[in-house]
């Protein structure tokens, strides 16, 4: 069902994909691939509500009720992506991560979806793991507010294994890229909502990467938003008495 999103993994750079990323190569390295219209509007909408409604269940009930009063005074259309957020100020963003490496957001690390209160979600799901390299999963959704980034880091090797996966839903962002051993080694992508991302083997760890909080980007501004990511990775093979 799957296969020709397989075969996506292993294509050149297209002209198409040229236009989202800015390089100093004419290609993006072997470990890195690039869905930029991956998910369809209806697709996206569907996946943002059942992620923000995910990361609402873990707030108090005040910030529910807040959330609950505002919507019923402000219908919302959803003529855009952007559209399914409500203002900031209804969203309990933290400040700082333990780490330091992000601000301004809200996470949670998924146990399941709510497959049967969303419909057309257990599709979009399936289209998604048809391009994941491994079966063995853990998911991390990540809301980011309208001045929220990612500073540079590389993943801890610790954390999971070879590979993950990036949903970008909502305002576009620039994915920044930098080689830990080649300073000449660097590209940037601009993610659109609905684009995906896969990083696998040495781009997880060799490069360090961040995604940055607003600016240009091949001559046009980016302009501030909330974005939700939904970030999936393999878990990390632990090692048995018999291996």
């Amino acid at each position: 069902m799957f296969t020709a999103y397989r075969r996506l993994l292993y294509a050149p750079l297209s002209r198409e994909i040229h236009s989202f990323v800015r390089t100093r190569s004419a290609s993006l390295p072997e470990g890195f691939k690039f869905f930029p219209e991956f998910l369809s509007p209806t697709e996206q909408r569907i996946l943002l509500s059942a992620a923000l409604s995910k990361l609402d269940s873990t707030e108090t009930k005040q910030a529910r009720k807040q959330r609950r009063d505002f919507l019923a005074s402000h219908p919302q259309r959803h003529c855009a992506i952007e559209d399914v957020f409500l203002p900031d100020a209804y969203y309990n963003f933290q400040e700082g991560h333990y780490d330091g490496v992000i601000r301004h957001y809200r996470e949670m690390h998924l146990s399941f979806w709510p497959e049967d209160q969303n419909p057309g979600l257990s599709f979009i799901l399936a289209r998604l793991q048809g391009l994941y390299p491994t079966s063995n999963i853990q998911t991390h959704i990540l809301h980011l507010s309208s001045v929220g980034e990612i500073l540079g880091h590389v993943d801890n090797i610790e954390a999971s294994g070879t590979w993950i996966l990036g949903v970008s839903l909502g305002a576009a962002r620039v994915l920044r890229m930098e080689s830990t051993s080649n300073p000449e080694d660097s590209f940037e992508v601009l993610l659109p909502s609905g684009s995906v991302y896969l990083q696998m083997d040495s781009v997880r760890y060799d490069y360090n990467h961040s995604v940055l909080k607003a600016g240009r980007f091949l001559g046009c501004e980016i302009k501030t938003g909330q974005r939700v990511s939904i970030m999936v990775r393999d878990r990390k093979e632990v090692p048995t008495l018999n291996s």
